[in-house]
């Protein structure tokens, strides 16, 4: 994906690969019928080098003239460097100790020593002597052993980490999110108190290109990239309408490559310098982008000790009902709710729409917003020229003051759930959910409505098996176990993927 993406739009990225033979055990040959792992750049039109990477010197060269390549605007390039790796993936043992190679193949990659074949050749050149070599090896050699004896300690007869250097076990959920404190003093609205002009008759899928084109008007940092997102009046829905005009240069329609520009918006994020909010034209294309999801883009804050912002909005659409089969209707929120570090937020109406989106941007941790193609051309309330409120995240709205249960939905389902009360009548407190991620559940309106009504009936429409109402009644279970009357009831789809068929 990233070759592809980095040959089509000529990006001046060098693939340098470090050929090393192994995976763990497994050899290069075994792994794939063209072990010259350069080659594949001739799929892409990637001029590619293959050199002895024990050779300083063929290295350098072969960096010089990929660097050459770059800087004249000869887009990406790719080094293979043959080199070996001498122990085991891990570990002080040589990989012959663990069978998989012999020690005749490790001693004849020990004579093509780098650092021998350096000093050998600067000897020879008069550059430096022997003992000037000597030196130079016992110097690194306490450089080593100074850096090592800040970090171990002999105890027991055995080296270990110094305790003092291990982080206090509190840290653990350290840094997974960030404090919103970004989002502090800004103005919040909702419908009921609004002051501003409403047109109660606003598509949903105009809103959704209205307010992004007024955040990119005032905020030069944000990029807008995704497969045709620049083309088809806005893409496939129009959520992108009038951007691509408005603002060339920041908006990137992708190949369908999804690992590899959604990696880019990760890397966006945490370099700080712009804004990225990235498109999956549906939401089961994360699967094929799930390593930097969720391992990469998820992750990152923690594993950096909650000292970087990811500051990246990734927009999908529910397709449920639309006919596009099983691999292009999910429903997301049950999969990010169980990924650290992601916030979620699933807008149903126009008004509401404008508030998330502008805090999403706003916020310093991955944002998911997940629409659906049943809202967008749906109407519904909507500013007229205010565009620049919010809505905290973390907020739920009661839609419906009842006394006798409690109905938890959110998105597409909040109006048919509106609908069907009133047309059973049945005495229920509806509440829209907006923010779904395990920190933003708004657990004090939520809790009031519980102890109130003593009944919960979560309602969505994700299918069964990836549902976010399975964690959200074993979260309310094990809060509001007090207040139950009976346990937490569902509706769900089932346990099939959304089908393509009408029908189903």
């Amino acid at each position: 994906d990233t070759m592809n993406i980095a040959a089509a739009w000529k990006l001046p990225l060098c693939f340098f690969i470090e050929n090393n033979r192994y995976a763990v055990s497994t050899h290069v040959e075994e792994a794939t019928a063209e072990p010259r792992l350069s080659a594949r750049g001739s799929a892409f039109a990637i001029p590619a080098w293959k050199v002895d990477g024990m050779d300083p010197l063929a290295v350098y060269l072969a960096t010089k003239e990929a660097m050459e390549l770059m800087r004249n605007g000869g887009g990406p390039a790719i080094i293979e460097a043959d080199v070996y790796r001498y122990f085991h993936q891990n570990g002080p043992l040589p990989g012959s100790a663990f069978g998989y190679r012999d020690k005749v193949e490790e001693a004849a990659w020990r004579t093509r020593d780098p650092l021998d074949r350096l000093a050998s050749e600067m000897e020879q050149r008069q550059i430096i002597g022997s003992s000037g070599v000597a030196a130079l090896r016992e110097r690194a050699l306490a450089l080593m052993a100074d850096v090592a004896a800040e970090l171990v300690e002999q105890a027991d007869g055995k080296n270990r980490i110094k305790p003092a250097l291990w982080p206090d076990e509190g840290f653990r959920d350290h840094g997974i999110r960030g404090d919103l404190s970004e989002l502090s003093g800004q103005r919040t609205e909702e419908l009921e108190t609004f002051s501003g002009a409403i047109d109660n008759n606003a598509k949903f899928i105009d809103t959704v290109a209205n307010v992004m084109q007024r955040r990119m008007a005032t905020d030069d940092r944000i990029v807008v990239m995704g497969e045709d997102v620049h083309r088809l009046k806005g893409g496939t829905n129009g959520a992108t309408r009038g951007l691509a005009a408005a603002f060339p240069d920041r908006v990137l329609g992708t190949p369908i490559s999804e690992a590899a520009f959604t990696g880019l918006g990760g890397g966006i994020a945490m370099d700080g310098r712009y804004l990225p909010v990235v498109e999956f034209m549906y939401p089961d294309f994360m699967w094929v982008a799930a390593d930097q999801v969720f391992n990469q883009i998820g992750k990152a804050r923690h594993m950096f000790g909650g000292d970087i912002d990811v500051p990246l909005v990734l927009r999908t659409k529910v397709a449920m009902g639309t006919g596009y089969g099983s691999q292009h209707s999910m429903d997301p929120a049950g999969i990010f709710a169980t990924s650290p570090g992601w916030r979620i937020v699933a807008p149903s109406t126009p008004f509401d729409y404008v508030g998330l989106m502008n805090s999403a941007l706003r916020c310093k941790d991955p944002v998911l917003v997940i629409e659906h193609v049943e809202l967008y051309n749906s109407t519904g309330p909507a500013p007229v020229d205010d565009l620049d409120y919010f809505i905290p995240l973390g907020k739920a709205k009661v839609v419906r003051q009842g006394t006798t249960m409690t109905i938890l939905t959110y998105l597409a389902m909040v109006r048919p759930v509106l609908e069907a009360v009133e047309r059973l009548g049945v005495d229920a407190e509806v509440i829209d959910l907006r923010s779904l991620d395990r920190a933003g559940l708004d657990w004090q309106t939520i809790e009031a409505s519980i102890r109130k009504t003593g009944n919960v009936l979560v309602v969505e429409q994700g299918a069964r098996g990836t549902s976010y109402g399975g964690l959200l009644a074993a979260e309310i279970q094990d809060r509001c176990f007090d207040w139950l009357d009976q346990p937490v009831q569902r509706v769900h789809g089932g346990e099939a993927s959304p089908s393509i068929s009408k029908v189903l």
